[in-house]
Order: C-alpha cells, then structure tokens, then sequence
C-alpha cells in the first residue's frame, strides 16, 4: 500500500510600518525574503538602514524548515526544493509564490498597506524566488530585486509580454561572491532585458555573498524609484 497525507505548519510573517506614522495612511510595501538556511531577522537587520522610508515591510519565513550544522546546530528555513531538476525547481518555487500571495492578501485585508504599489526583494534563495514571483504576479508587484541570488530568467519568458510592461527588475551582485558568481549574475539581467525587462545591474566591488551597506544604499534608492 502507498499513500501520501498532507502535513501542515504554521509559517509566521512580521509587517513593520515606519515609526510614528499614522495608521490610517496606506503606505506601499515591500515583501523581503531571507536567505537559504536564514530567517526573517537576518535580512531585517541588513536591510535596517531603509526600515525609516514611508514603506511597510512584510518579512515571512520559509516555509522548508532545515537543519543548519556549524558550530552549534540550528533550524534555519528555506524558501524551496532543489535538486537540480529544473521541472521540480518551478514547481516548488510556484507552491510557495501561492503561499505568499496567500499572506499578501492577509496584511492587505488588515488594512493600512497600498497593494497597488508592492514590490519584493530578496537574498541569495530569496533572491531567485523574488525575481520569479514579481514577474509571474505582474499585476500584484511593480518590482522585484535579487541580492545575490539571480534573476530567474529561464521561468520569465512566458510572462514577459505582459509582466516587462509592468514590473522593474534589479539584481545587486558582489564582485567577489563565491556561491552565485557575478558573471552569472550580470548575464541573467542581459538575458532578462532581451525578454523587455527595465532591468538594472548594482555590483559592490568589495562584497561577496552578502548585503553590504553600500547594497541596502543601493536597493533603497531603487525602491524610491518603483514605488
């Protein structure tokens, strides 16, 4: 006998509004996704410099808990499954776009955010869903960033007639970074302006695979122009 049962887990989600602004205002948000292994303090606290700007944040946690082995052992969490299958890769990168777009509509329903202007950044993992969730929801973002990850390019191309109309692509890149090369990198943006894409290319010099300040100054500024 075979089967399969579903197993569920509570994901948890953070909005954070800029101090001392008016609740009843609705101000544009900004979806951030951590890193592979991560969670949402990690990329709250390299993206803290911009958490001052007119925008909410929405920090979610992947939804794959996973072991993370170093000094200690911790559960960190991932945004999707890979193994190499590409097939299998957008199947689990569209299981959590659902999911996500299921959060979206939760903050919304709360009230206070302009869903009209919403975009989503991410890093590394987050990186390659951020890029793939704004173009396949084209009508729920204005912009999607990756921070050393990579613009998703090869799940793009069905959507890009209607989404390159829409949605403003970014990726910002450390020269130096070991997990996602830079050449790959910058090549994904050419690839993505082939499909109609604005896509604009940010490398910090002196950065490997991480948000440096220099990055947060960068996507921030990137971010004033999309919303």
């Amino acid at each position: 006998m075979h089967g399969s049962r579903p197993f569920t887990l509570d994901v948890p989600f953070e909005v954070v509004r800029p101090a001392g602004l008016d609740a009843s205002i609705r101000v544009p948000l900004v979806v951030a996704l951590h890193g592979m292994g991560q969670d949402p303090q990690t990329i709250k606290r390299d993206l803290a410099p911009l958490f001052a700007r007119p925008w909410a944040w929405l920090l979610p946690r992947g939804p794959y808990p996973m072991e993370v082995r170093g000094k200690t052992m911790r559960i960190g969490y991932a945004w999707y499954m890979f193994d190499g299958d590409q097939p299998e890769l957008r199947a689990s990168m569209e299981q959590t776009s659902r999911h996500l777009l299921g959060v979206l509509d939760s903050v919304w329903n709360a009230g206070g955010i302009d869903l009209s202007r919403a975009a989503v950044v991410g890093f590394s993992q987050g990186g390659y869903l951020a890029g793939a969730l704004g173009a396949w929801n084209w009508r729920r973002f204005k912009g999607a960033c990756s921070i050393a990850g990579r613009l998703k390019h090869e799940f793009m191309a069905e959507v890009a007639p209607q989404a390159a109309k829409r949605v403003r692509l970014a990726q910002v890149h450390g020269a130096l970074d070991e997990s996602v090369k830079a050449d790959a990198a910058r090549d994904a943006v050419a690839q993505c302006a082939k499909l109609g894409f604005e896509a604009e290319y940010f490398e910090d010099t002196h950065a490997g695979h991480e948000i440096t300040p220099r990055m947060a100054q960068w996507v921030g500024e990137w971010l004033e122009k999309t919303l």
